[in-house]
């Protein structure tokens, strides 16, 4: 065995420049001299496609040329196993990593790019109290929060408030290289879920729309994470989350999620029709029939004999499509067959797997902070973390990861960078026990030491001493 030294590339996270640069040159030749881009000469085979130097529509803040070069630097770290403090280490095919998430960003290019199905993260949000990931790492965690002035005194001082003008810009810039590396290894159906709250809801879309192309954006969910308002508030008492969601690229085309006992539980089957269970729609259209002349002609109940037309309003389809509906027997007159109009038998088996996601999720069917903070006690004994994100969250947006299609259990990789609590790896579990997946996930979490005289993190610290961790951030593995 060679022992490694400084220079050997083994040491150094992927090059990004030098990929990109590859693939510049594998479509422009023509474009490179001496080894150097002749702009020039690009510019002129992009045509009119390259924009002239001046004010364009864009989010942009101080620091921001800088963020995107910190994501391209390559880094020196080195991700050390510890098998010792790892369950089944040698079958184990899920990964916990603690260690600066930008720098394990960079360590994972080489192997998991282009190769991760769904990214979740809960990212600190821009409070001025907690986030603490400036970039300038340390192998000693306690070296690496005194140089970037997060602690004072041995203790944890906040690192971004509104009087230092640089408000919304520390977070952005904290944010902005993550999300250029998070990309790279996103596959190309994969998806990206953040979960923000209204201070950086609108900037964080700016962003991703910056780093995953506007054609990309899927939604902003509304995600109800309590269903209580505390009349403390001064003017509003917010009530939800924003999962701000993309997608790697157009191989994301026809977006599903499973159905839920509720929507299977609309359809029935009370004419026993071999075709199976079904449900029914108006076959009234809104328009009247002055609005769609094309759409009114007079139908047939098959029961009674009566002849009927609708006394305003317009049929929802055309008379041929009516005839098909009639030969195929798809008209529910009601279960005597008097009826006033039919309605349209629609038949589950012929549905698309899946249904279409929607932006707003309340709380019935994802669960609340509350319910989270029930399932840490109901694992620790106590409450360890302060408003964890409940388990059947993830669930659902594992669901979109798997397109709606219950049958789709492939080996796919779940990464949540900011896994604080470690839901995600949680949920990651329960989903493959219920329906016999195989996803196997990567949790990264700064090891923050923990104060034992600080009210929010006593519990967690006191609970890390009934380990022998103590200051070690609680890891449930």
């Amino acid at each position: 065995m060679q022992k490694l030294t400084a220079k050997d590339p083994e040491t150094k996270s992927a090059d990004i420049v030098s990929g990109n640069i590859d693939q510049l040159r594998s479509l422009f030749p023509e474009a490179f001299t001496e080894g150097k881009v002749d702009f020039d000469v690009l510019k002129q085979l992009l045509g009119g496609v390259v924009e002239e130097r001046e004010e364009k529509y864009g989010l942009n803040w101080h620091g921001k040329r800088n963020a995107r070069q910190l994501a391209l630097t390559p880094s020196n770290g080195t991700l050390r196993p510890c098998p010792e403090e790892s369950v089944d280490w040698d079958s184990t095919q899920n990964l916990m990593i603690e260690g600066d998430n930008l720098e394990v960003l960079k360590l994972l290019q080489k192997s998991y790019a282009g190769k991760v199905k769904l990214i979740y993260i809960d990212p600190p949000y821009n409070t001025g109290k907690d986030f603490v990931y400036p970039d300038n790492f340390q192998d000693n965690i306690k070296n690496y929060l005194e140089l970037t002035g997060q602690l004072e005194g041995g203790k944890r001082i906040s690192s971004n408030t509104e009087a230092s003008g640089r408000f919304h810009t520390d977070w952005l810039n904290m944010m902005y290289p993550r999300l250029k590396l998070a990309r790279n290894l996103l596959s190309q159906d994969g998806l990206i879920v953040v979960n923000i709250d209204d201070g950086e809801s609108a900037n964080l879309k700016a962003v991703m729309d910056d780093v995953f192309g506007e054609e990309n954006f899927l939604a902003m969910i509304s995600w109800e994470k309590r269903y209580t308002r505390s009349n403390n508030a001064r003017l509003f008492y917010s009530l939800k989350d924003t999962l701000v969601s993309f997608r790697k690229s157009d191989s994301v085309s026809n977006l599903r999620e499973a159905r839920g006992e509720k929507s299977k539980g609309i359809y029935t089957n009370p004419d026993n029709d071999p075709r199976g269970i079904w449900t029914s729609s108006s076959y009234v259209n809104p328009a009247t029939k002055d609005q769609r002349p094309n759409l009114v002609y007079t139908i047939t109940n098959p029961s009674t004999g009566e002849c009927i037309d609708h006394p305003t309003h317009a049929w929802k389809y055309e008379y041929t499509e009516h005839e098909r509906h009639v030969r195929e027997q798809r008209l529910w007159w009601g279960q005597s067959g008097e009826a006033k109009f039919p309605r349209l038998k629609n038949f589950l088996a012929e549905m698309d797997d899946g249904m279409v996601p929607i932006d707003l999720w309340d709380y019935k069917s994802t669960g609340t902070t509350d319910e989270g903070g029930q399932e840490v006690k109901e694992l620790f004994d106590q409450a360890v973390f302060d408003n964890p994100k409940p388990t059947r969250l993830i669930h659902r947006i594992l669901g979109l990861s798997n397109n709606g299609i219950e049958e789709d259990r492939e080996a796919s990789i779940i990464l949540d960078f900011f896994a604080g609590s470690g839901t995600t790896g949680h949920a990651v579990f329960s989903q493959n026990a219920a329906d016999s997946g195989n996803r196997h996930f990567i949790l990264v979490q700064l090891p923050e030491p923990l104060d034992p005289d600080s009210k929010d993190q006593k519990t967690a610290a006191d609970f890390c001493d009934k380990l022998d961790k103590p200051g070690a951030f609680p890891v449930c593995h």
